[in-house]
């Protein structure tokens, strides 16, 4: 079973599960398959920080963290505060040692030499 979890950088987890759910649907119903949820779609909106696009500090340590680690550049906005989420989580035992999890990079690099992004990394 493969299961999809969101971590949100904008909305709550209401307002995105519900497009979600409308999305699947349409994509669905466009490519002409039947299709029944058979589980919940999940999404954690508890890595906003104070908002969308403003750093938070577990983001930045995750930004820095999977550079050094992994070479993988993240941006502040969007994949910064996601992987910040997912080390969360997995600091918090909510995947199993065998289960393979993987993560999504959606890009958005550029913000991340943003003005406004680099005096926050600064700070």
């Amino acid at each position: 079973m493969t299961q999809v979890i969101g971590i949100s950088i904008s909305h709550s987890k209401d307002q995105l599960i519900t497009r979600i759910e409308e999305a699947l649907d349409d994509a669905c119903s466009f490519l002409g398959l039947e299709y029944k949820t058979t589980q919940e779609v999940i999404v954690y909106d508890n890595y906003l920080g104070d908002g969308y696009g403003l750093p938070t500090q577990a983001m930045k340590e995750a930004v820095k963290l999977v550079g050094r680690k992994e070479g993988i550049i993240l941006d502040p906005v969007y994949t910064g505060k996601a992987m910040a989420g997912l080390i969360d989580l997995v600091g918090k035992g909510q995947f199993r040692k065998e289960e393979a999890v993987v993560f999504i990079h959606t890009g958005g690099i550029p913000g991340l030499f943003a003005e406004e992004q680099v005096a926050h990394f600064q700070r």
